[in-house]
C-alpha cells in the first residue's frame, strides 16, 4: 500500500499567530537592515526624492510662495469635501437607521411621560 498521505505538524514550540524573528530561525541577520529595507527595492542615488520623504518644513521656515501653495491646496480639498458631501446625499445603512428610529421614538415616549407626570402633579397641587 502506497502511503500518499501529507502531514504536517508545524514547527515545535510554535504558537499560532506568533511569528519568529530571522534570528530565531536561525538565519543570518545583517546589521541595519530592518523589514522594510529587505522588502524594497533598491534605490538609485541619482533619483530625485520626492516632497514626502523630505523632512516638513514649519511655517517659519516656508517662503511666501510656499505657504501660499500650501494655503490654496489645503483650500481647494476643503471645498472639495463641501461640494462632494452636497451632491450626494450621505447614505445611512439600515442598522443606523434603525436605532435613529428607536431612539427617537423612545424619546418621544420619555418626554411624554414626563409632561403626563408634571401636568398631573401640578393639577394635584391645586
Amino acid at each position: 500500500m502506497a502511503n500518499d498521505a501529507l502531514a504536517h505538524y508545524g514547527i515545535k514550540g510554535m504558537k499560532w499567530g506568533v511569528r519568529r524573528t530571522a534570528a530565531q530561525l536561525g538565519h543570518k541577520v545583517r546589521p541595519g537592515l530592518g523589514k522594510r529595507s529587505r522588502a524594497s527595492p533598491k534605490k538609485s542615488k541619482s533619483a530625485k526624492p520626492d516632497a514626502s520623504s523630505s523632512p516638513k518644513k514649519s511655517v517659519r521656515e516656508l517662503s511666501d510662495a510656499e505657504l501660499r501653495d500650501a494655503i490654496s491646496r489645503l483650500e481647494l480639498e476643503k471645498r472639495y469635501k463641501e461640494l462632494s458631501r452636497s451632491a450626494s446625499p450621505q447614505k445611512t445603512s439600515e442598522g443606523k437607521k434603525f436605532v435613529q428610529d428607536v431612539l427617537k421614538k423612545s424619546g418621544d415616549n420619555i418626554a411624554t411621560q414626563f409632561v403626563t407626570y408634571a401636568m398631573g402633579t401640578l393639577v394635584n397641587k391645586l
